[in-house]
């Protein structure tokens, strides 16, 4: 059985286990749930951040299903097409992560 990364949330300081969704923005890892909270005044007051978090969110359960599906999958060439989609997902949440963080209101 492989050993899963286990990292502490930046905003509840709770474990963050792999296969949790989670990301990572400024301040380090945190669970979903987490950034919503911390950013929920934000969003009540902006649709359209509201509707990029949703996105977001979306992309990073896919990433957890990928993560999965690459353990679930017997052949080799067949991994690593699950990882090469997961490491773009990756890349496409962390950019859109970070737009949303960072951006003023």
């Amino acid at each position: 059985m492989r050993q899963l990364k286990k990292r502490r949330c930046a905003v509840c300081g709770e474990e963050v286990v792999e296969g949790q969704v989670f990301t990572f923005y400024a301040k380090g890892p945190v669970h979903w749930e987490c950034l919503e909270k911390e950013l929920s005044s934000r969003l009540y007051k902006d649709v359209d951040a509201a509707a990029l978090l949703r996105l977001d969110h979306y992309l990073h359960e896919g990433i957890v299903l990928a993560k999965q599906l690459e353990y679930l999958a017997q052949n080799e060439k067949t991994k690593e097409r699950i990882r090469e989609i997961r490491k773009q997902l990756e890349a496409l949440a962390a950019k859109l992560t970070n737009e949303i963080t960072t951006s003023q209101p």
